[in-house]
């Protein structure tokens, strides 16, 4: 596998092509030790970091599972994570809140769901999973402050949609930022937890632009591009959000229910539910969020809002979640 060095950065790709359940992390060398900006890239490359760098810090953007999975991994280093999510990763019922679980459609994905969260995976299981990660963060890193990474600066850049407490890591002294989860994929953006929000994602896709990064780190697919291509695949990536609010629209307007929108593909291929009964879930969180942003906008559409959390036993909290963050710790 080949590695993009930029100064003392190393970009390593996740398998598959950094395809989910993979992603790509990035490792920051210095001269007394490494640290590691999130644990996805899959459990041969992350073995082969650890066995040749003193990796004494790991830094996880978020704690979604496929950014993660990897960092039991490196149990001596320092771990930290933004300071929404050292809870998640510690509260069962935190998490199963943020991500969308709780009392979905399908209980039974849910109980499915939750199983993961206490069986031990099989030994030299290569796919994510929670049981090894959890309660394994305990310490935050602060926001939109700069951080001495073994010899480079870093700043943690808050840029919540995503999740509540996303963050994307710069390093201004080489003109590099790890846009992480703005993958540009032609999927489009992910915003169907429970803690993510729609209009937060467009305004930190914009934050982005307002560094003065010159090269841009994906986590999936893409990985690294300059700042003319990403500014580019941007503005198409963000489209993709409009695109599914108009299906949205017009699928209430010719009169769909809400067992039959759900089927419309506004996030995923049908096929794609057969294969995995559990994006079932994410569908019907992120169809909720662009009603109710449709309502917001104007649209006679309070009626079928609430019609459409009835019909899947949902209340507003699984839908819109928010948490307070942890006080800032000293690093």
């Amino acid at each position: 596998m080949s590695f993009t060095k930029i100064g003392p950065l190393t970009v390593i790709p996740g398998e598959n092509g950094s395809r989910v359940p993979f992603s790509t992390s990035l490792l920051v060398k210095g001269t007394h030790g490494a640290a590691l900006i999130d644990c996805g890239s899959g459990h041969q490359v992350l073995n082969e970091i650890k066995n040749a760098y003193s990796v004494r810090s790991v830094y996880l953007t978020h704690y979604h599972l496929d950014h993660i999975w990897g960092a039991y991994l490196f149990k001596d280093a320092e771990l930290l994570i933004n300071p929404y999510d050292v809870k998640k990763l510690s509260d069962p019922e935190e998490l199963t809140k943020a991500s969308g679980m709780l009392n979905p459609a399908d209980p039974h994905n849910q109980e499915k769901w939750m199983k993961q969260l206490f069986e031990k995976p099989p030994e030299n299981w290569n796919r994510p999973h929670w049981q090894p990660v959890m309660n394994l963060v305990e310490k935050w890193y602060p926001y939109d402050q700069e951080l001495d990474v073994f010899g480079t600066k870093m700043v943690m850049i808050h840029a919540p949609g995503h999740t509540q407490g996303y963050c994307c890591p710069y390093f201004p002294e080489h003109g590099v930022l790890f846009a992480g989860d703005f993958d540009l994929t032609s999927f489009g953006p992910w915003y169907n937890n429970a803690d993510s929000d729609i209009d937060e994602f467009i305004a930190s896709a914009q934050k982005t632009l307002e560094t003065d990064a010159r090269i841009f780190i994906t986590s999936h697919q893409k990985g690294v591009v300059g700042r003319k291509e990403y500014e580019e695949k941007l503005k198409q990536y963000i489209g993709k959000i409009e695109e599914r609010e108009e299906k949205t629209r017009s699928a209430i307007k010719r009169g769909l229910v809400p067992s039959e929108i759900v089927y419309e593909e506004i996030f995923y291929y049908r096929e794609s539910h057969h294969k995995n009964p559990q994006l079932m879930i994410s569908e019907i969180v992120g169809i909720a969020k662009h009603i109710d942003r449709l309502v917001k906008n104007g649209e006679p559409f309070e009626d079928y809002f609430e019609e459409f959390l009835r019909y899947f036993g949902l209340s507003r909290e699984n839908i819109f979640y928010r948490s307070g963050p942890m006080g800032i710790m000293a690093q």
